[in-house]
Protein backbone atom coordinates (compact mmCIF):
# COMPACT_ATOMS: atom_id res chain seq x y z
CA UNK A 1 0.00 0.00 0.00
CA UNK A 2 1.36 3.76 -0.96
CA UNK A 3 -0.08 6.75 0.82
CA UNK A 4 0.54 9.92 0.40
CA UNK A 5 -0.49 13.82 1.22
CA UNK A 6 -0.94 16.22 -2.01
CA UNK A 7 -1.59 19.42 -1.32
CA UNK A 8 -4.13 21.40 -3.07
CA UNK A 9 -7.23 23.78 -2.77
CA UNK A 10 -10.64 22.70 -1.50
CA UNK A 11 -13.39 22.67 -4.04
CA UNK A 12 -16.37 23.85 -2.54
CA UNK A 13 -17.29 27.77 -1.52
CA UNK A 14 -14.58 30.68 -2.90
CA UNK A 15 -12.96 30.95 0.82
CA UNK A 16 -10.56 29.04 -0.38
CA UNK A 17 -8.80 26.87 1.89
CA UNK A 18 -6.20 24.52 1.26
CA UNK A 19 -6.04 21.16 2.43
CA UNK A 20 -4.52 17.86 2.44
CA UNK A 21 -5.91 14.78 0.25
CA UNK A 22 -5.26 11.31 1.92
CA UNK A 23 -4.40 9.22 -1.30
CA UNK A 24 -3.99 5.67 -1.34
CA UNK A 25 -3.02 3.89 -4.50
CA UNK A 26 -3.86 6.43 -6.10
CA UNK A 27 -7.26 7.18 -5.10
CA UNK A 28 -8.65 9.74 -2.46
CA UNK A 29 -9.82 8.11 0.75
CA UNK A 30 -9.62 11.51 3.25
CA UNK A 31 -8.46 15.03 4.44
CA UNK A 32 -6.21 16.03 6.61
CA UNK A 33 -5.13 19.96 7.94
CA UNK A 34 -3.08 22.06 5.39
CA UNK A 35 -1.69 24.28 8.48
CA UNK A 36 0.35 26.47 6.27
CA UNK A 37 -2.46 27.61 4.05
CA UNK A 38 -2.83 31.34 4.88
CA UNK A 39 -6.93 31.01 4.40
CA UNK A 40 -7.76 28.42 7.03
CA UNK A 41 -4.66 27.54 8.84
CA UNK A 42 -5.39 24.06 8.94
CA UNK A 43 -9.28 24.74 9.91
CA UNK A 44 -12.31 23.28 7.40
CA UNK A 45 -15.80 23.20 7.36
CA UNK A 46 -18.06 20.21 7.02
CA UNK A 47 -17.75 20.15 3.55
CA UNK A 48 -14.21 20.63 3.13
CA UNK A 49 -13.94 17.62 5.38
CA UNK A 50 -15.89 15.40 2.18
CA UNK A 51 -13.92 16.90 -0.58
CA UNK A 52 -12.73 13.27 -0.77
CA UNK A 53 -16.11 11.98 -1.70
CA UNK A 54 -16.36 14.66 -4.17
CA UNK A 55 -13.95 12.13 -6.43
CA UNK A 56 -16.27 9.36 -6.28
CA UNK A 57 -19.68 10.09 -5.58
CA UNK A 58 -22.30 9.70 -8.45
CA UNK A 59 -19.57 9.06 -11.33
CA UNK A 60 -19.97 9.33 -15.04
CA UNK A 61 -17.82 6.41 -16.24
CA UNK A 62 -18.61 6.57 -20.03
CA UNK A 63 -19.91 8.98 -23.36
CA UNK A 64 -23.47 8.99 -23.51
CA UNK A 65 -25.93 9.84 -26.82
CA UNK A 66 -29.52 9.50 -26.01
CA UNK A 67 -28.93 7.68 -22.90
CA UNK A 68 -27.05 4.94 -24.42
CA UNK A 69 -23.33 4.16 -24.01
CA UNK A 70 -21.14 4.74 -27.21
CA UNK A 71 -17.31 5.15 -28.25
CA UNK A 72 -15.53 8.65 -27.55
CA UNK A 73 -15.48 9.24 -31.65
CA UNK A 74 -19.14 9.05 -32.05
CA UNK A 75 -19.81 11.08 -28.72
CA UNK A 76 -17.48 13.69 -30.31
CA UNK A 77 -19.64 13.57 -33.36
CA UNK A 78 -22.49 13.93 -32.21
CA UNK A 79 -21.75 16.81 -29.71
CA UNK A 80 -20.37 18.95 -32.97
CA UNK A 81 -23.23 19.28 -34.17
CA UNK A 82 -23.15 22.59 -31.63
CA UNK A 83 -21.65 24.25 -34.32
CA UNK A 84 -24.22 23.96 -37.62
CA UNK A 85 -26.67 25.98 -35.11
CA UNK A 86 -26.46 29.72 -35.34
CA UNK A 87 -24.41 31.56 -32.38
CA UNK A 88 -27.77 33.29 -31.23
CA UNK A 89 -29.83 29.86 -31.11
CA UNK A 90 -26.61 28.41 -28.98
CA UNK A 91 -26.44 29.05 -25.02
CA UNK A 92 -23.71 28.19 -23.08
CA UNK A 93 -23.38 27.30 -19.41
CA UNK A 94 -20.33 27.57 -17.74
CA UNK A 95 -19.17 25.94 -14.41
CA UNK A 96 -17.68 28.38 -11.96
CA UNK A 97 -16.40 25.33 -10.41
CA UNK A 98 -13.97 24.69 -12.98
CA UNK A 99 -10.14 25.08 -13.17
CA UNK A 100 -9.47 28.94 -14.22
CA UNK A 101 -7.62 27.20 -17.38
CA UNK A 102 -10.53 25.22 -18.25
CA UNK A 103 -12.74 27.99 -17.98
CA UNK A 104 -10.62 29.98 -20.09
CA UNK A 105 -10.62 27.11 -22.83
CA UNK A 106 -14.35 26.44 -22.70
CA UNK A 107 -14.82 30.29 -23.12
CA UNK A 108 -12.80 30.26 -26.21
CA UNK A 109 -14.30 27.36 -27.55
CA UNK A 110 -17.84 28.90 -26.71
CA UNK A 111 -17.14 32.68 -28.63
CA UNK A 112 -14.77 31.25 -31.19
CA UNK A 113 -15.77 27.71 -32.74
CA UNK A 114 -19.38 27.42 -31.41
CA UNK A 115 -19.70 31.73 -31.85
CA UNK A 116 -22.46 31.76 -29.22
CA UNK A 117 -23.60 34.86 -27.99
CA UNK A 118 -25.14 33.54 -24.90
CA UNK A 119 -22.30 32.32 -22.26
CA UNK A 120 -22.37 32.55 -18.53
CA UNK A 121 -22.66 30.34 -15.46
CA UNK A 122 -25.07 28.72 -13.69
CA UNK A 123 -23.84 29.78 -10.05
CA UNK A 124 -22.03 33.24 -9.78
CA UNK A 125 -22.19 37.05 -9.58
CA UNK A 126 -19.70 40.13 -10.07
CA UNK A 127 -18.24 42.05 -8.27
CA UNK A 128 -14.13 42.29 -6.53
CA UNK A 129 -13.29 42.78 -2.88
CA UNK A 130 -11.58 45.78 -1.24
CA UNK A 131 -10.05 43.35 1.54
CA UNK A 132 -8.46 40.75 1.70
CA UNK A 133 -9.59 37.59 4.00
CA UNK A 134 -6.77 38.43 6.56
CA UNK A 135 -8.03 41.82 7.07
CA UNK A 136 -11.54 40.84 7.98
CA UNK A 137 -10.32 40.77 12.07
CA UNK A 138 -8.98 44.14 12.03
CA UNK A 139 -12.53 45.81 11.27
CA UNK A 140 -13.94 47.98 13.79
CA UNK A 141 -17.40 47.42 12.60
CA UNK A 142 -18.58 44.59 9.83
CA UNK A 143 -22.14 44.73 8.29
CA UNK A 144 -23.49 41.23 6.87
CA UNK A 145 -26.19 41.29 4.14
CA UNK A 146 -27.29 37.75 3.61
CA UNK A 147 -26.82 34.24 5.11
CA UNK A 148 -22.45 34.10 4.63
CA UNK A 149 -21.56 32.74 7.36
CA UNK A 150 -23.51 29.69 6.64
CA UNK A 151 -22.24 30.04 2.47
CA UNK A 152 -18.67 30.28 4.00
CA UNK A 153 -17.89 28.78 7.05
CA UNK A 154 -14.55 30.00 6.85
CA UNK A 155 -14.85 33.20 5.78
CA UNK A 156 -17.48 33.65 8.58
CA UNK A 157 -15.42 31.37 11.13
CA UNK A 158 -12.80 34.88 10.71
CA UNK A 159 -15.74 37.16 11.85
CA UNK A 160 -15.43 35.83 15.26
CA UNK A 161 -12.03 37.92 15.72
CA UNK A 162 -13.60 41.22 14.77
CA UNK A 163 -15.87 40.90 18.23
CA UNK A 164 -12.70 38.98 19.76
CA UNK A 165 -10.87 42.54 19.12
CA UNK A 166 -13.73 44.50 20.43
CA UNK A 167 -15.52 45.38 17.10
CA UNK A 168 -18.99 44.88 16.01
CA UNK A 169 -20.63 42.55 13.79
CA UNK A 170 -24.04 43.98 12.15
CA UNK A 171 -26.90 41.81 10.18
CA UNK A 172 -29.05 42.91 7.52
CA UNK A 173 -31.31 39.61 5.98
CA UNK A 174 -33.86 36.85 6.83
CA UNK A 175 -33.59 35.32 9.96
CA UNK A 176 -30.75 32.75 9.79
CA UNK A 177 -27.52 31.43 10.96
CA UNK A 178 -25.72 34.35 10.50
CA UNK A 179 -28.30 36.81 12.67
CA UNK A 180 -27.49 34.70 15.00
CA UNK A 181 -24.23 35.11 15.35
CA UNK A 182 -24.13 39.22 14.77
CA UNK A 183 -23.88 41.71 17.94
CA UNK A 184 -27.07 43.13 16.13
CA UNK A 185 -29.52 41.85 13.44
CA UNK A 186 -32.46 43.49 11.45
CA UNK A 187 -34.83 40.57 10.60
CA UNK A 188 -36.17 41.23 7.26
CA UNK A 189 -36.90 39.31 4.15
CA UNK A 190 -36.13 41.77 2.06
CA UNK A 191 -33.67 44.44 2.19
CA UNK A 192 -34.16 47.91 0.16
CA UNK A 193 -32.41 50.08 2.52
CA UNK A 194 -30.16 50.33 5.83
CA UNK A 195 -31.44 50.75 9.04
CA UNK A 196 -30.18 54.52 9.86
CA UNK A 197 -28.38 52.86 13.18
CA UNK A 198 -26.14 50.52 10.69
CA UNK A 199 -25.70 53.88 8.79
CA UNK A 200 -24.63 55.62 11.61
CA UNK A 201 -22.12 53.02 12.77
CA UNK A 202 -20.24 52.19 9.33
CA UNK A 203 -19.43 56.08 8.84
CA UNK A 204 -18.42 56.36 12.42
CA UNK A 205 -15.97 53.53 12.78
CA UNK A 206 -12.37 53.87 10.85
CA UNK A 207 -12.08 50.36 9.25
CA UNK A 208 -15.79 48.97 8.25
CA UNK A 209 -16.73 46.49 6.37
CA UNK A 210 -19.63 45.46 4.42
CA UNK A 211 -19.81 41.80 3.58
CA UNK A 212 -22.55 40.17 0.55
CA UNK A 213 -22.87 37.52 -1.66
CA UNK A 214 -21.80 37.85 -5.81
CA UNK A 215 -25.27 38.00 -7.58
CA UNK A 216 -26.93 39.87 -4.86
CA UNK A 217 -27.76 42.73 -6.55
CA UNK A 218 -29.85 44.04 -3.52
CA UNK A 219 -26.88 43.87 -1.29
CA UNK A 220 -24.57 45.01 -3.72
CA UNK A 221 -26.17 48.68 -4.10
CA UNK A 222 -26.66 49.03 -0.61
CA UNK A 223 -22.89 48.35 0.28
CA UNK A 224 -22.19 50.91 -3.14
CA UNK A 225 -23.73 53.79 -0.98
CA UNK A 226 -21.70 53.22 2.14
CA UNK A 227 -18.65 54.64 3.42
CA UNK A 228 -17.15 51.36 3.50
CA UNK A 229 -14.75 48.32 2.03
CA UNK A 230 -17.04 45.97 0.30
CA UNK A 231 -15.70 42.03 0.56
CA UNK A 232 -17.81 40.06 -2.21
CA UNK A 233 -17.80 36.87 -1.45
CA UNK A 234 -18.05 34.01 -4.06
CA UNK A 235 -20.10 31.05 -3.19
CA UNK A 236 -18.68 28.36 -5.72
CA UNK A 237 -14.67 27.78 -5.08
CA UNK A 238 -14.02 29.77 -8.58
CA UNK A 239 -16.95 32.04 -9.28
CA UNK A 240 -14.05 35.42 -9.27
CA UNK A 241 -12.13 33.58 -11.66
CA UNK A 242 -15.46 33.22 -13.80
CA UNK A 243 -16.32 36.63 -12.64
CA UNK A 244 -12.49 37.33 -13.97
CA UNK A 245 -13.57 36.62 -17.61
CA UNK A 246 -16.54 38.39 -17.90
CA UNK A 247 -18.33 35.50 -17.16
CA UNK A 248 -22.12 36.73 -15.68
CA UNK A 249 -24.95 34.74 -14.76
CA UNK A 250 -26.73 32.20 -16.98
CA UNK A 251 -29.95 32.59 -18.79
CA UNK A 252 -31.96 31.12 -21.82
CA UNK A 253 -32.36 33.44 -24.41
CA UNK A 254 -35.98 33.47 -26.27
CA UNK A 255 -33.78 32.42 -29.50
CA UNK A 256 -32.32 29.02 -27.49
CA UNK A 257 -32.72 25.97 -29.27
CA UNK A 258 -29.54 24.17 -28.09
CA UNK A 259 -27.49 24.09 -24.95
CA UNK A 260 -23.49 23.34 -24.41
CA UNK A 261 -23.00 23.31 -20.99
CA UNK A 262 -20.25 22.38 -18.18
CA UNK A 263 -21.41 20.93 -15.09
CA UNK A 264 -19.59 20.62 -11.58
CA UNK A 265 -20.89 19.12 -8.60
CA UNK A 266 -19.49 17.80 -6.14
CA UNK A 267 -20.75 15.57 -3.61
CA UNK A 268 -23.11 16.97 -0.44
CA UNK A 269 -23.84 19.64 -3.09
CA UNK A 270 -27.20 20.91 -3.74
CA UNK A 271 -27.59 20.09 -7.92
CA UNK A 272 -28.05 23.27 -9.15
CA UNK A 273 -28.99 22.69 -12.46
CA UNK A 274 -32.22 21.40 -11.29
CA UNK A 275 -33.56 24.88 -11.80
CA UNK A 276 -32.69 24.45 -15.76
CA UNK A 277 -35.33 21.24 -16.10
CA UNK A 278 -38.01 23.10 -17.16
CA UNK A 279 -36.29 24.63 -20.28
CA UNK A 280 -34.95 21.43 -21.51
CA UNK A 281 -38.01 20.07 -23.36
CA UNK A 282 -37.98 23.61 -25.39
CA UNK A 283 -34.00 22.63 -26.31
CA UNK A 284 -33.64 20.14 -29.80
CA UNK A 285 -29.84 19.59 -28.27
CA UNK A 286 -27.97 19.44 -24.94
CA UNK A 287 -24.68 18.55 -24.61
CA UNK A 288 -23.26 18.03 -20.98
CA UNK A 289 -19.93 17.97 -20.09
CA UNK A 290 -19.34 16.84 -16.26
CA UNK A 291 -17.91 14.73 -13.66
CA UNK A 292 -20.97 13.61 -11.36
CA UNK A 293 -24.71 12.65 -12.22
CA UNK A 294 -27.05 15.46 -12.25
CA UNK A 295 -30.33 16.05 -13.90
CA UNK A 296 -28.66 17.73 -16.60
CA UNK A 297 -26.68 14.54 -17.37
CA UNK A 298 -29.53 12.61 -16.77
CA UNK A 299 -31.73 13.85 -19.67
CA UNK A 300 -28.67 15.90 -22.43
CA UNK A 301 -28.36 14.42 -26.13
CA UNK A 302 -24.29 13.91 -25.21
CA UNK A 303 -22.85 13.39 -21.77
CA UNK A 304 -18.62 14.09 -22.11
CA UNK A 305 -17.91 12.25 -19.10
CA UNK A 306 -14.74 14.48 -17.23
CA UNK A 307 -12.46 14.82 -14.08
CA UNK A 308 -13.24 16.36 -11.34
CA UNK A 309 -10.95 18.91 -10.02
CA UNK A 310 -8.59 17.39 -8.13
CA UNK A 311 -8.10 14.68 -10.83
CA UNK A 312 -6.44 17.37 -13.16
CA UNK A 313 -3.81 20.46 -12.30
CA UNK A 314 -5.06 23.39 -12.51
CA UNK A 315 -5.79 27.13 -10.16
CA UNK A 316 -8.99 28.43 -8.78
CA UNK A 317 -9.19 32.19 -7.83
CA UNK A 318 -10.76 32.82 -4.50
CA UNK A 319 -13.36 35.37 -3.52
CA UNK A 320 -10.33 37.61 -2.27
CA UNK A 321 -8.86 37.71 -5.34
CA UNK A 322 -6.11 34.23 -4.44
CA UNK A 323 -5.27 32.51 -7.11
CA UNK A 324 -3.66 28.68 -5.89
CA UNK A 325 -2.88 25.86 -7.54
CA UNK A 326 -5.32 22.67 -7.85
CA UNK A 327 -3.36 19.36 -8.10
CA UNK A 328 -3.94 16.47 -9.74
CA UNK A 329 -4.32 13.73 -6.40
CA UNK A 330 -6.56 10.80 -7.92
CA UNK A 331 -6.33 9.15 -10.65
CA UNK A 332 -9.51 9.85 -12.76
CA UNK A 333 -11.95 7.00 -13.53
CA UNK A 334 -10.99 4.99 -16.47
CA UNK A 335 -12.65 6.34 -19.65
CA UNK A 336 -12.83 9.74 -18.75
CA UNK A 337 -11.19 12.55 -19.67
CA UNK A 338 -9.79 16.36 -18.33
CA UNK A 339 -12.08 19.00 -19.15
CA UNK A 340 -9.25 20.91 -21.33
CA UNK A 341 -9.02 17.36 -23.32
CA UNK A 342 -12.71 17.35 -24.15
CA UNK A 343 -12.63 20.82 -25.55
CA UNK A 344 -9.65 20.17 -27.64
CA UNK A 345 -10.93 17.38 -29.57
CA UNK A 346 -14.53 19.31 -29.48
CA UNK A 347 -12.42 22.22 -31.44
CA UNK A 348 -10.38 20.00 -33.47
CA UNK A 349 -7.31 20.82 -31.96
CA UNK A 350 -7.97 24.16 -32.22
CA UNK A 351 -7.05 24.89 -28.48
CA UNK A 352 -3.67 22.66 -26.69
CA UNK A 353 -4.81 21.29 -23.45
CA UNK A 354 -1.63 19.07 -22.23
CA UNK A 355 0.23 21.83 -20.84
CA UNK A 356 -1.47 23.80 -17.89
CA UNK A 357 1.03 26.23 -17.52
CA UNK A 358 0.75 27.63 -21.43
CA UNK A 359 -2.94 27.58 -20.84
CA UNK A 360 -2.07 30.27 -17.95
CA UNK A 361 -0.15 32.62 -19.67
CA UNK A 362 -2.62 32.72 -22.64
CA UNK A 363 -4.87 33.48 -19.92
CA UNK A 364 -2.95 36.20 -18.16
CA UNK A 365 -2.30 37.68 -21.57
CA UNK A 366 -5.72 37.96 -22.30
CA UNK A 367 -7.21 38.97 -19.10
CA UNK A 368 -5.49 42.13 -17.56
CA UNK A 369 -6.09 41.32 -13.63
CA UNK A 370 -3.93 38.16 -14.31
CA UNK A 371 -1.37 40.21 -15.74
CA UNK A 372 2.26 39.09 -14.31
CA UNK A 373 1.27 36.65 -12.72
CA UNK A 374 3.53 33.51 -13.32
CA UNK A 375 2.09 30.18 -12.72
CA UNK A 376 5.13 28.43 -11.49
CA UNK A 377 5.26 31.10 -8.19
CA UNK A 378 1.68 29.94 -7.61
CA UNK A 379 3.17 27.43 -6.11
CA UNK A 380 4.01 29.28 -2.94
CA UNK A 381 1.35 28.56 0.20
CA UNK A 382 0.56 32.54 -0.31
CA UNK A 383 -0.26 32.17 -3.91
CA UNK A 384 -0.67 35.14 -5.94
CA UNK A 385 -3.07 37.77 -6.43
CA UNK A 386 -4.55 39.08 -9.21
CA UNK A 387 -5.42 42.87 -9.90
CA UNK A 388 -7.96 45.27 -9.64
CA UNK A 389 -11.05 44.34 -12.21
Amino acid sequence: MEMEYVTTTCPYCGTGCGLNLIVVDGKAVGVAPYHRSPVGSGKLCTRGLHAAKALSEWRLEMPLVKGEPVTWDAAIAEAKKLAAYPGDEIAVAISSRLTNEAMFLAVGYARNVLGAANIGVVSGGCGASAVKIADLAKADVVLMIGDVMKSLPVTGNKLYRVQANGGRLLYLGPESYTAVQADTAVIVDEYTEIPAEFSEAVAAAANSVVLYLAGDAAAAALAAALPAKTAVLYETNNGRGAAALGLGRFAFGEKTKALFVITETPEREEDIYADLMPYLEKLEMVVAIGSNATYLSDSATVVLPSAALNEYPGTVTSWEGRVQKVRAASAAPEGVKCPCEIICLLSDGTYAWEDKAAIFADLAAAVPVYAGIVYEEIDRPDGAFIGED
